[in-house]
């Protein structure tokens, strides 16, 4: 009977360590199943993190770009219009003294084309 008492001991331990083993395994295989699809999302998440980052890099370099262009138009835009009033100024000046000049001429020109003159003696 010692013998078959070792046997059956053998045997029962055995079988512990198996239903020990499966236990375990469907116990700590459906946590790690659970922390491989948290680790996956997580991946998915940071990757998706990254390309909208690099989306948002490029949209910035792209928005600076454009403040360039915008600010240099801006510069030649004020320059222009300082130039236009520069020349209104100018033409106003030019047509007053126009009108100055033509206020000093004899209203009416002699029939002949010429300014009568006298000999001064």
């Amino acid at each position: 009977m010692d013998l078959l008492q070792a046997f059956v001991l053998v045997v029962a331990l055995g079988a512990a360590s198996a239903a020990t083993w499966a236990g375990c395994r469907w116990f700590y295989g459906k946590k790690l199943s659970a922390v491989a699809l948290k680790l996956k999302k997580s991946d998915q998440n940071r990757l998706f993190s990254q390309q909208q980052t690099a989306q948002a890099k490029k949209q910035i370099e792209q928005l600076k770009k454009e403040l360039e262009e915008q600010k240099k138009l801006a510069v030649d835009t004020e320059a222009s219009k300082k130039r236009t009033r520069e020349l209104e100024l100018a033409l106003l000046a030019a047509e007053k003294v126009v009108e100055d000049h033509a206020s000093m001429l004899p209203l009416t020109a002699p029939k002949n084309g010429f300014a009568d003159t006298q000999i001064m003696g």
